[in-house]
């Protein structure tokens, strides 16, 4: 028995490298010169599973090498699953520009005149795939031979060939009158060679992808943002904001820069609310002021001066003052207020749930009575901002990061 063995780490280092810069990952499509084909997310997605499934299919393949039995279907098997996974391996370098023109020319393994490649392609051509003609790799056929068939492959038991050194045997018909037939051996290590050479070059693609991701963020350092005085309106700062983090950063988030700029563009009639609103806002401005250089500098680690924050979060790369300031206290005492925390801090996205407004508001009374006064009849956005505003000053009394990260002075508290 026979079996290759295919390193499984490189799919999962593929993977990993993907999802590290997945944002782009996602976005890259305009590469792609086929209008009609998927986006290379889809194509990544695809060859990525493909990967994994057909690595693990391949190395526990056992060829079982049986002399003189013919039809070897296993083979065949083998070689067509084998090409599915270098396919994988070429489309997804195509998606990112790799250059496989110096081992596309390589002629080291198998011992012809053309290169591994196309060998490679003739085998399987001939032995699987197109077994009744074959004519795509010429330079392989004897003179004068413009078609080839083969009816079957067999385990080789040296009768048909000189000598055991193959593996198996190709029984080939030809269109050639002087030669009618041969007979090509194969020799599995060749093949198994061939195959790992081609997959190992995920090694090189993963380096590949890593570089050609950085060089993307480095042209974005580049681009200067523009600054918050260049701007007539605050909101409208803030909607630029919105764009170049989708941009440079990561699409799906548009709901967070609405909602500072709900709170932003929002008034009560209420003078506590009012005073308590502009401290917020106070707060919103400060913290974007971290978020701009961190757009700007698109680090590779968190540091105070792009997230402000004094105590950089150990769970996740990209938290921020800016994060924090739309978050709920979590405080353990507060558990029984989950949800609802949830439905009324929610309640600008989801306004079906006005109707129960008033009922979470009076559950919810014992934490923001301290704080703010909700007045009736208020619209859905002003619930949730109260309720934030609320949450900000509980955060500035009973949480210590967040107390710290805020400056101390009348303006935020």
């Amino acid at each position: 028995m026979a079996h290759i063995n295919l390193n499984l780490d490189y799919c999962a280092q593929l993977r990993n490298k993907v999802n590290e810069y997945q944002h782009y990952s996602i976005t890259r499509t305009h590469s792609l010169k086929n209008d009609n084909a998927p986006r290379g997310w889809e194509k990544i997605c695809a060859i990525m599973d493909r990967l994994d499934d057909t690595t693990r299919y391949l190395n526990s393949l056992e060829l079982q090498k049986t002399p003189g039995v013919l039809a070897v279907f296993d083979f065949y098997n083998f070689m067509n699953n084998a090409a599915t996974l270098l396919d994988c391996i070429k489309y997804l370098g195509e998606i990112y520009d790799f250059d496989f023109s110096i081992v596309d020319n390589k002629s080291s393994v198998f011992n012809q005149s053309g290169t591994d490649k196309r060998y490679f392609e003739y085998l399987r051509s001939l032995c699987s795939v197109h077994p009744i003609e074959t004519s795509h790799q010429q330079e392989f056929n004897d003179i004068n031979t413009k078609i080839e068939c083969s009816p079957y492959v067999r385990w080789n038991d040296g009768l048909l060939t000189s000598g055991n050194d193959y593996d198996l045997v190709a029984i080939v018909y030809t269109n050639n009158p002087k030669s009618l037939s041969k007979f090509i051996g194969i020799k599995l290590l060749e093949i198994f060679t061939y195959i790992e050479n081609r997959f190992n070059l995920l090694k090189d693609i993963i380096i590949h992808i890593d570089l050609y991701y950085k060089s993307i963020i480095d042209e974005y350092r580049k681009i200067p943002l523009q600054k918050e005085n260049e701007f007539s309106d605050y909101c409208e700062y803030l909607e630029y904001l919105k764009m170049e983090y989708s941009e440079r950063i990561n699409t799906g988030w548009d709901e967070h820069f609405d909602f500072f700029i709900y709170a932003m563009k929002c008034t009560f009639k209420n003078k506590i609310n009012q005073e308590k609103l502009k401290k917020y806002q106070n707060a919103i401005k400060y913290g974007f002021t971290f978020f701009h250089r961190y757009l700007q500098e698109l680090p590779e680690e968190d540091k105070y001066e792009t997230t402000g924050l004094h105590k950089q979060s150990e769970k996740t790369i990209g938290d921020s003052l800016f994060w924090q300031l739309q978050e709920r206290p979590w405080d353990e005492n507060l558990r029984d207020y989950s949800y609802p925390f949830e439905k009324l801090l929610g309640m600008w996205m989801q306004p079906r749930y006005m109707d129960m407004a008033n009922t979470l508001i009076e559950e919810l009374k014992p934490f923001w009575e301290k704080y703010v006064c909700f007045e009736p009849n208020m619209r859905p956005i002003e619930i949730s901002v109260l309720l934030t505003i609320a949450c900000h000053f509980y955060k500035l009394e009973h949480d210590e990061n967040y107390k710290n990260d805020i400056p101390d002075t009348e303006e935020y508290r």
